[in-house]
């Protein structure tokens, strides 16, 4: 990943989460209901294939704020957060000084072929295009044989998410994946796609339709994507 947006997110390391929360506030919903939501349902995706990672790399951690929920949420015993942003891994491991955590800005200190899993939420969109071949094949080279990429993405085909982004100063320029662009890249990548949903339907105010979504996963409604993949 270039140093241009990291160093766009040095200058928000110290404010990431109002800024997300202000993105966040026409949903009815803070951030934190979306990571749990995201981490219930791949955690219920995974239980499904069979798979138990116990090793984690959260590619594009920013300041750690999925660390405690992927550690806990899957019973990892290691995980690893990286993200070009210095300032932002600064502020991940003040925040994480207990446990076993570890943050690196350098993508040279990742392992090969190392992690049950990877991670990673809302992170390609601020990658450069010309730039995000490279960084899924890093993502592949440091997945070992077996392992699984669960890739998460603001949904392109939603309009409101294209409001909601234009309302956080770090998303209102980003270019988004469509979701077949996506697992197209991850397929060329070496990965092979398991299966692709949809979350995120219905803001606070219809919450009682939420439990409708299960059956809408399919459907490209939602406000952000799963791709889950494997490397064979």
């Amino acid at each position: 990943m270039p140093d241009s947006p990291a160093a766009e997110f040095d200058a928000y390391a110290g404010d990431y989460d109002a800024a997300i929360n202000r993105g966040l506030k026409f949903t009815g919903e803070t951030k934190e209901y979306f990571a749990e939501t995201r981490m219930r349902w791949l955690k219920d995706r995974l239980g499904a294939q069979g798979a138990h990672p116990r090793t984690c790399l959260d590619f594009g951690c920013g300041t750690g704020t999925s660390a405690s929920l992927l550690m806990e949420g899957l019973h990892l015993e290691q995980y690893i957060g990286f993200d070009p942003s210095s300032e932002s891994v600064a502020e991940a491991i003040k925040d994480h000084p207990h446990g076993n955590y570890s943050f690196v800005h350098e993508a040279d200190l990742l392992p090969r072929n190392h992690f049950d899993l990877a991670f990673c939420n809302g992170v390609f969109h601020h990658i450069p295009v010309a730039a995000r071949a490279e960084a899924f094949q890093r993502v592949y080279a440091s997945v070992k044989p077996g392992g699984w990429f669960a890739f998460w993405e603001n949904n392109k085909w939603n309009p409101i998410v294209h409001l909601l982004m234009s309302r956080v100063p770090f998303d209102r320029d980003a270019i988004m994946l469509f979701p077949a662009e996506a697992a197209g890249q991850m397929k060329t990548a070496g990965f092979r796609i398991v299966l692709r949903d949809y979350l995120f339907v219905f803001p606070a105010s219809l919450k009682a339709l939420r439990p409708l979504e299960p059956t809408l996963c399919k459907l490209p409604l939602g406000g952000q994507y799963l791709v889950l993949a494997r490397k064979d």
